[in-house]
């Protein structure tokens, strides 16, 4: 169980300082404006907008400002105990910083963190190891990645997390190339030689994904959720839904029902 200690977002102005001393927790911190310097035992990391860093427990640290400018940040203190739950932050415990390819999404989770905190709810101590957990899971997951593919895997990792903020308008490959500062052929080459399946397919999978979740938990009908997803026409739809499924949307509305009512006839 990931248990927190405190959870916060600090606005730091020219001349904040953390002397060094021993961390009583484990802490994680998204730099979200600004330039900050930790200086552990386990090396020095200057962090910029977008870094996260984990020091574990037991770690002598000290942090400071690297310019004149304010930072902000998030952070959060925390203990943990019981299952590993696969993270090897627990496993091996090092200072280590990575730059989040998914930022907007992790910063939102942070924000999200911080409020669950602030909540007197009995829910509180599930929602924040819930939120713990998946901002550490994302962050291993980003450091592995970095550490044993290296920057064609990074690369892919920022072309799918920008396709997973932008689905539902219609993402050009110049435009990814452009986000990762790549040539249209190069991202094009390098995510099917990493993947085995091209930057369009992926982008309908992800599509069709969010199609089915909505054909069967809202109240929109085909058309609508064919120009929620932004597909140009329904028609259009339906051939890419055919594809990605084996089916049209109709019959896959019709055959979820029956399969849910016989499961519950059975019950």
């Amino acid at each position: 169980m990931i248990e927190p200690v405190a959870i916060y977002y600090e606005h730091c102005e020219p001349g904040w300082l953390v002397p060094r001393s021993r961390t009583n927790n484990h802490i994680a911190v998204l730099v979200t404006e600004g330039n900050v310097v930790f200086d552990t035992e386990q090396g020095s990391f200057a962090l910029s907008r977008g870094d996260m860093l984990f020091m574990p427990k037991g770690l002598e640290r000290r942090a400071s400002h690297s310019s004149e400018a304010p930072h902000e940040m998030y952070v959060a203190h925390f203990q943990h105990a019981g299952e590993a739950e696969g993270l090897p932050l627990w496993t091996a415990p090092q200072a280590r910083v990575v730059k989040i390819h998914n930022y907007d999404y992790v910063r939102n989770r942070f924000a999200a963190l911080v409020q669950y905190w602030l909540r007197q709810s009995p829910f509180r101590p599930a929602l924040c190891h819930a939120a713990l957990l998946e901002l550490l899971a994302l962050f291993a997951e980003t450091s592995e990645s970095a550490a044993s593919q290296g920057a064609a895997s990074g690369l892919v990792y920022r072309l799918e997390a920008y396709i997973l903020l932008h689905y539902r308008r219609t993402i050009t490959v110049g435009e990814l190339a452009a986000h990762v500062g790549k040539t249209p052929n190069y991202i094009s080459a390098l995510y099917r030689q990493s993947t085995g399946r091209t930057l369009t397919d992926y982008m309908q999978q992800i599509r069709i994904a969010a199609a089915c979740d909505l054909l069967l938990t809202s109240q929109m009908n085909i058309g609508e959720i064919s120009d929620y997803l932004g597909f140009c026409e329904q028609s259009y739809f339906n051939k890419v839904f055919k594809k990605i499924t084996g089916t049209l949307p109709s019959a896959y509305v019709r055959h979820k029902v029956n399969r849910s009512a016989t499961v519950g006839n059975c019950r």
